[in-house]
């Protein structure tokens, strides 16, 4: 369920501290999610030595490994904000830049939503995608989500406010 020919979601390690270090503190990137400071990498180093469980901390992360790549892994997948009475969750991914557009998040999308609908049982799952960013929204369809409204002036970046489409997968659809 968490694995396909090409890739595989696993816990969070300790030994992903330094990675996540790296993904998290990429100023650049934190208004794609809620990021509004440096994490240190003590807190990181303690967030992966910690017990992690989707039913008490209502969120959930993954690392994303491709097979055969024996170097750190590609990215990481969230379930977030999940809702155990509507049986959702919010979806967030990472991919490593220099791995990006190598089919990696595709693929650590269609394993989470398998783990999601068919392990879970959640009913359905979202995504915030900023409208200009084209290829999360391109990612977001192919891995069989779809628009459902647009959000007006949702995600501040730079000196504006930036739409953002409400992307759904509902479980059977």
């Amino acid at each position: 369920m968490l694995e396909n020919q090409t890739h595989r979601l696993r816990a969070v390690e300790p030994t992903d501290a330094v990675q996540l270090y790296r993904i998290e503190n990429k100023s650049d990137e934190w208004w794609l999610g809620s990021n509004l400071a440096p994490f240190s990498r003590a807190t990181l180093e303690h967030y992966t030595a910690g017990k992690h469980d989707l039913w008490s901390d209502l969120q959930l992360r993954m690392m994303i490994e491709a097979k055969g790549n024996t170097s750190l892994s590609v990215g990481a997948v969230d379930l977030y904000q999940l809702d155990p009475r509507n049986r959702r969750a919010g979806v967030g991914i990472v991919i490593e830049e220099e791995e990006r557009r190598n089919g990696h998040g595709l693929s650590a999308l269609n394993l989470l939503s398998e783990y999601a609908f068919g392990h879970l049982g959640l009913h359905q799952i979202w995504a915030e995608v900023p409208a200009s960013n084209g290829e999360s929204l391109d990612l977001f369809n192919r891995a069989g989500f779809e628009k459902k409204g647009t959000l007006s002036d949702w995600v501040w970046h730079g000196s504006d406010y930036h739409d953002a489409h409400w992307m759904q997968k509902i479980a059977g659809q």
